[in-house]
């Protein structure tokens, strides 16, 4: 019941945030620091899981890569992982950044054509030295 009620919250948290202006970004922002989900971790863990998350969105989100490429880059992983609860929470937050819809179709086909290539490779057993000769570090 308790999950639930997180999932709930968490849920109605997003998905009832008006995009586009700087109070909604604030709302989101909040909704997300807020982070309902923290009691689905272990009780002895939920202080240092707040303060993770926190930092996360202090120094991630909002750190050396600007708050909506960071959602954008964040939907491409949502989409990689298959993640049904991630994607529509970073598209709406990416949203509330400024996101146009284009932009997110765009991270999405990024995702695609990363997962096809990884496919392609894996799956055909292309040499691990010779790819890595075409991207010298």
């Amino acid at each position: 019941m308790k999950l639930k009620f997180v999932l709930a919250t968490l849920l109605l948290a997003v998905f009832s945030v008006v995009i586009a202006d700087d109070h909604s970004k604030t709302v989101v922002r909040e909704a997300k620091t807020a982070n309902p989900w923290i009691m689905l971790h272990p009780s002895a863990n939920q202080a240092a899981t707040a303060a993770y998350y926190a930092a996360v969105e202090k120094n991630i989100f909002n750190g050396a890569i600007p708050v909506k490429e960071a959602q954008l880059a964040a939907i491409s992983a949502s989409v990689a992982m298959k993640c049904v609860y991630c994607i529509p929470a970073h598209t709406s937050l990416a949203k509330a950044a400024g996101a146009t819809d284009e932009e997110i179709k765009t991270a999405v086909a990024i995702a695609a054509d990363v997962a096809l290539n990884s496919a392609m490779l894996y799956g055909n057993q292309f040499d691990m030295g010779e790819f890595m000769k075409m991207f010298p570090q």
